[in-house]
C-alpha cells in the first residue's frame, strides 16, 4: 500500500510522549507511476539502512547518511519516512537533516513533513531541529500546516507546540489566530462514579485452649476392702464466637459537566514574541491593538484560505 506519500503524516509518540495530527491534501491523486517510485525509492532506502545504518560501526553509518542524504528526489521523501521515523533518536535525527535538504531545494512534501515534526515529535531536540530545518529555507517559511495545527487542533499541546513553532519562524500571520487561541472555553467533567455500601460480619467458630491434665481419683470394691488410684484427666478451654459478614453497595453515575475558561501560557509567549507588545490573557485588549493603526505597520491582515472546490 502507497503510504505516507504526500502529506499522510502520522508521527507516533515514543517514551509516553503525545501523537502528531495527520494530514492528508493529495493523498489520492497517487498515480501507478507514482506507486512503482515509490517502491523503487522504499526498495533503496530499506537497503542503505540494513547494510548500513543498523550497524554499529561510526564509519558504516556514517556512509549511509552519506548515501541518504544524497538523495534530491520529492518522490523518496514518502519511502524515506517510513525506514527512518521510528523508536531511534539518530534515524530521526538523520531525517529531519535529509528532510531540511529536501525543503531547502523546495519540496512541498519536505517541507510538510518538517512541520508535523515540529508539533508532533515526542523529542523536544527533534522539534526544535525541524523549526531550523523550516528556518533555512530561503523563501517564506512554510507554516500552512503550523497554522492550521493552531487554528482547529483539538489537542491544546499540539495548539502550544505551532504557537511555538510559528514565533520561532516569525510568521507574524498568525498573530490573529494567536488571540483567538489565548483563551479558550472548554468543557470539562465534574463529579463522576459515586459509590455508598455498607459491611456487616458473621463468622462462626470455636476456639480451643492450650489442653491441661488434672488427677482424679478412682475407687473400687476389691476383695477384702476398698481399693484407690489417680488417673489423668485433659481440661480444655473451648471459646464459641459467631460474626456475621453481609455487604451492600449502590452505585450511581452523576457526572456534571461546566465551562472554563482556559489561559495558555505558550500561545501569549508567542504573541509577546512576534508583536513586542503584552496585554496578557486580556483577548479584548488583543483585539483593538489589532485594528489600531500601529498593528497594521506590524502585523499583516488576515487572509483566510480559500479552497478550490
Amino acid at each position: 500500500m502507497y503510504r505516507l506519500r504526500v502529506a499522510i503524516v502520522l508521527l507516533v509518540v515514543f517514551g509516553g510522549f503525545a501523537a502528531a495530527a495527520a494530514a492528508a491534501d493529495e493523498a489520492a491523486k497517487t498515480t501507478p507511476s507514482d506507486e512503482a517510485a515509490y517502491k523503487a525509492w522504499l526498495k533503496r532506502i530499506r537497503l542503505i539502512e540494513i547494510q548500513h545504518l543498523r550497524s554499529g560501526l561510526p564509519s558504516r553509518f556514517a556512509e549511509g547518511r552519506k548515501q541518504i542524504l544524497a538523495i534530491n528526489d520529492e518522490a523518496a521523501v514518502g519511502p524515506m519516512v517510513d525506514v527512518l521515523y521510528g523508536p531511534k533518536p539518530r534515524y530521526r535525527a538523520l531525517l529531519i537533516e535529509a528532510l531540511t535538504a529536501l525543503a531547502s531545494n523546495g519540496s512541498r512534501v519536505a517541507q510538510a513533513y518538517l512541520q508535523e515534526i515540529a508539533v508532533g515529535d515526542g523529542s523536544a531536540g527533534h522539534r526544535r531541529r525541524a523549526i531550523e530545518g523550516l528556518q533555512g529555507y530561503s523563501g517564506d517559511p512554510p507554516t500552512d500546516r503550523l497554522m492550521a495545527h493552531l487554528a482547529v487542533d483539538d489537542v491544546p499541546v499540539i495548539r502550544d507546540r505551532s504557537a511555538t513553532a510559528l514565533a520561532a519562524l516569525g510568521d507574524k500571520r498568525a498573530v490573529w489566530l494567536l488571540v483567538e487561541r489565548l483563551v479558550t472555553e472548554d468543557v470539562r467533567m465534574v463529579g463522576g462514579e459515586v459509590w455508598s455500601g455498607s459491611m456487616q460480619l458473621d463468622i462462626r467458630g470455636q476456639m480451643l485452649g492450650v489442653p491441661r491434665f488434672r488427677q482424679v481419683a478412682v475407687q473400687a470394691a476389691v476383695p477384702g476392702g476398698i481399693a484407690q488410684t489417680f488417673i489423668e484427666l485433659p481440661e480444655v478451654d473451648v471459646i464459641d464466637f459467631a460474626t456475621t459478614i453481609a455487604m451492600t453497595d449502590q452505585h450511581a453515575a452523576i457526572p456534571h459537566y461546566e465551562r472554563v475558561k482556559t489561559k495558555h501560557p505558550m500561545v501569549l509567549a508567542a504573541l509577546k514574541e512576534l508583536t513586542g507588545k503584552d496585554f496578557g490573557y486580556n483577548q479584548a485588549a488583543w483585539q483593538k491593538w489589532l485594528q489600531s493603526r500601529e498593528a497594521d505597520g506590524v502585523v499583516p491582515a488576515w487572509q483566510p484560505v480559500r479552497l478550490k472546490k
